[in-house]
């Protein structure tokens, strides 16, 4: 079995350069033969709600999607925290396009693949990092059936995609300025996500834990063959992540 998975595209437009990158990662000949392709959370820089808009500004996006299915792979799209409450937009994806609802799947946190005995999860990460109740907090106030409604049914498109863009920006620029420019802040964030890693498999019975959101490019080993791994902002990192009963490694774009 052959899994692929790629994390943390930010795509803007279907004309930047951050879908080129993922038009490439969906035409690599590994990825066309992979029994299961993984987007792990942070596909698009904004992705909010169900709005119909979204099928016409990313149709580019959707068929590939299409392809990749009718090439008898199975997506699986897992939520990250800056695109969420998208299961109503993913279902009015397969009933435009006719694509088969079993091999795209739409996933809020976590997805599993068995692999030779092996439990392999994957998650946007998010949800496995330590010491930063700060963010928890902001992503218990979006996580809601509440926030969902409103963003499928009330808040307009357009307030949205300005909302959104505006506060991602914010935070990309201190995230830039603080981790992602020197060597000390990607040590920093390393260390931070190991040690996440580690008290994630302390509470959970997996072989492999497969993130992004840290922006950090990581591989890491613990022991009896579990592994953390992490392919770090795909623009920069510039690769994938390809799983086999081998193990895991990164694939350059």
């Amino acid at each position: 079995m052959i899994i692929t998975s790629i994390s943390d595209v930010h795509i803007k437009e279907s004309s930047d350069k951050n879908f080129e990158l993922l038009q490439k990662f969906f035409s690599h000949d590994c990825v066309k033969n992979s029994q299961y392709i993984i987007l792990n959370g942070d596909i698009f820089d904004i992705l909010i709600g169900g709005k119909i808009q979204y099928l016409k500004k990313y149709d580019a996006f959707f068929h590939l999607i299409k392809k990749a299915v009718e090439n008898d792979s199975i997506v699986v799209y897992i939520e990250g925290n800056h695109d969420f409450h998208i299961q109503r937009l993913i279902r009015k994806s397969v009933k435009k396009l006719k694509i088969d609802e079993d091999k795209f799947i739409h996933v809020k946190s976590h997805f599993d693949i068995d692999l030779s005995g092996k439990k392999v999860r994957f998650t946007h990460g998010d949800d496995v990092e330590i010491e930063n109740k700060r963010y928890q907090q902001y992503k218990k106030k979006i996580n809601n059936k509440f926030v969902k409604f409103l963003g499928d049914y009330i808040v307009p498109f357009k307030l949205i995609e300005w909302v959104g863009h505006n506060a991602s920006n914010k935070s990309r620029e201190s995230n830039v300025n603080r981790y992602e420019l020197s060597a000390e802040g990607q040590e920093f964030i390393k260390d931070k996500f190991r040690r996440s890693s580690e008290d994630y498999f302390s509470r959970h019975t997996i072989d492999a834990l497969v993130c992004g959101h840290s922006h950090c490019k990581d591989y890491y080993s613990l022991d009896n063959g579990r592994y953390y791994i992490n392919n770090g902002f795909a623009p920069a990192s510039k690769s994938f992540i390809k799983i086999t009963e081998d193990g895991a490694e990164f694939v350059d774009l």
